[in-house]
């Protein structure tokens, strides 16, 4: 029986998300909805995979075995809709890795990468550590709808062809829209005629909810598949980022080769045995658990929403297409300097403040709904009380 409102105390295991707070703040009791890492427990498949594994006593050099790439090919057919041969598979320690390896390959020093904010902040910061500029292209939105601004885009390019490769996030972090094959094939377009490659996160693509689906960039007709890399996993799906293991998909052979082979040179393939047995019993027998799992975030998402309707209804809040993460617009409300800080220093829980995802956004607030029920609930008392009692609420 799947249940995912049980407690699993992850104190004392070094957890960035939990063991932080009395070291750096000298604080004890913050509930911490920032960070995006599930607190469920694993399925049990992945627990007895590793525990099998680690029976073994001997943790030596381990290659990537046969039956882990047909796991990612099965997955990625059954889930997704697109086709991968086992040669096109590049394996990554990690998404943000795969970008920073791309950036200093593809992107001259003079070149520049191109972002729609607000987006997940190592868009911006992984090209900025290589010395690369950053164009932004931001997102537009429509009510309660986040959408690309196609004509931006295309302006942006026209005037700089320095522009080398865009960083596309699919489904988006943190506005949670699943891009449209139509959305997708205009940009694809778009960036094959001027020559842009185009990386593409879809780290967050297992977690759809109702009414919408996620579609690949490699899945459309207007892919421009010898410039075109996908970066995926499972460790959002299935709560797995400390085991260190993602991959890239790559259709142009000569472009995967020598990605293989710096990936390779550097240790970025080298992923860990031990995530190779979670992966492998993930994409499996990870299914039903998915699927079970998606259904509770996506009820935590109508009780959040019905919480805040009822709480606080200034803040601006609505139910994304996808991943696992809410968007709060506070910007009707008087928020003092700081807010998210002090949440966190005065109220006890924490968000990711909006300013992280571009200068623009810092009204908004990211909150992780990947939780028990009675976490989430209790960091939301805590927003809303700190709030009432700042002066923000009524």
């Amino acid at each position: 029986m799947l249940s995912f409102d049980q407690i699993c105390d992850r104190r004392n295991t070094d957890s960035t998300k939990w063991d932080r707070y009395e070291s750096r703040y000298g604080l004890r009791d913050v509930v911490p909805l920032w960070v995006a890492d599930m607190d469920f427990p694993c399925m049990e498949e992945v627990q007895n995979a590793v525990i099998r594994r680690a029976g073994h006593p001997v943790y030596g050099y381990t290659d990537v075995g046969k039956d882990l790439v047909r796991a990612v090919i099965d997955w990625e057919s059954r889930q997704h809709h697109i086709e991968v041969s086992e040669e096109e598979i590049v394996w990554n320690t990690g998404v943000v890795y795969g970008f920073y390896t791309l950036i200093e390959w593809l992107v001259r020093p003079e070149e520049k990468v191109i972002v729609q904010p607000p987006v997940y902040p190592p868009f911006f910061r992984t090209p900025e550590s290589l010395g690369r500029r950053v164009v932004y292209s931001p997102l537009r939105r429509n009510g309660d709808v986040w959408e690309m601004d196609l004509e931006d885009f295309e302006a942006k390019l026209k005037a700089d062809p320095s522009i080398r490769m865009f960083l596309l996030c699919n489904p988006h972090n943190p506005v949670g829209r699943c891009w449209s094959r139509d959305e997708l094939e205009k940009l694809l377009d778009l960036c094959g005629r001027y020559g842009l490659y185009v990386v593409s996160d879809e780290i967050h693509a297992d977690i759809v909810f109702p009414g919408t689906k996620h579609v690949s960039v490699l899945a459309c007709d207007g892919c421009r598949n010898d410039r075109v890399i996908l970066l995926g996993s499972a460790t959002k799906t299935f709560n797995l980022a400390g085991l260190k293991i993602s991959y890239a998909i790559v259709k142009n052979p000569a472009l995967g080769r020598k990605f293989a082979a710096i990936a390779k040179a550097c240790g970025l393939s080298s992923v860990n045995l031990f995530a190779m047995e979670a992966m492998k019993a993930a994409y499996r027998h990870g299914d039903t658990w998915k699927d079970a799992c998606v259904s509770y975030i996506y009820k935590n998402f109508r009780f959040m929403e019905n919480y805040l309707k009822e709480k606080a209804p200034e803040i601006d809040f609505s139910i994304p297409q996808a991943t696992y993460l809410g968007w709060m617009d506070m910007g009707a409300l008087p928020m003092p300097e700081n807010f998210c800080e002090r949440l966190k220093r005065e109220g006890h829980v924490e968000f990711q403040a909006g300013e992280g995802f571009g200068d623009a956004y810092a009204d908004f607030l990211r909150v992780n709904l990947a939780c028990p029920r009675r976490t989430l609930e209790e960091g939301l008392c805590r927003m809303t009380a700190w709030l009432k009692e700042n002066g923000c609420l009524t």
